[in-house]
């Protein structure tokens, strides 16, 4: 079988990088890299343009690292909190999905699309939950979501609200009976 050495013009996945040299099958060559403009014959003349291109990609991926580095330090450690519906039991009526994440992190000002968070399914259940977001490449970082569901604390809302209607009874039966007294002492000094 014949093979063929080349020079790569784009980085070609599982093939290698711009300015790589690489050994190829001649049908490989033939049909797929050259006519896609991917691979050039390997001279020195093309090593030589191939070895700038190269340079200069390789300084645009380090500032790209820069950047993710930067992202993923902001994000880790990030905690996104909100509250949907719910039973007495923590039970979602809804659920919070990729989507629902994706707006809570714009809110916040990251500009994360739905399509870069990683979720297995979800979340239908209040509580503390991680979610992964994946930024470019291998690159992801997991935040942290707290929901907390509007209708588990019904039993302390509803115990709250009784006690403040408690109170406002037992303050207004106080005036009451302050009244009775007042007048029966106006009475006495009239007799």
């Amino acid at each position: 079988m014949a093979r063929v050495e080349l020079m790569l013009r784009e980085n070609v996945r599982y093939l290698g990088k711009v300015g790589d040299v690489v050994t190829v099958a001649a049908g490989y060559a033939r049909n797929y890299l050259i006519p896609n403009r991917l691979a050039v014959k390997a001279t020195s003349e093309n090593q030589r343009v191939l070895a700038r291109k190269r340079e200069r990609l390789d300084a645009e991926e380090a500032a790209r690292n820069a950047e993710l580095a930067a992202r993923v330090a902001v994000l880790e450690g990030v905690v996104l909190e909100t509250t949907e519906r719910s039973d007495e039991n923590g039970h979602l009526y809804g659920s919070v999905n990729a989507s629902r994440v994706a707006e809570l992190l714009n809110e916040r000002d990251f500009e994360i699309s739905d399509d870069n968070i990683r979720m297995a399914r979800a979340i239908k259940e209040s509580g503390t939950h991680e979610v992964e977001l994946h930024l470019f490449g291998e690159t992801s970082v997991t935040v942290t979501i707290e929901v907390t569901g509007d209708g588990e604390n019904r039993d302390a809302a509803m115990a709250e609200i009784i006690a403040e209607v408690d109170a406002q009874d037992e303050e207004a039966g106080e005036t009451e009976e302050e009244a009775p007294a007042e007048e029966s002492a106006e009475e006495s000094e009239e007799a």
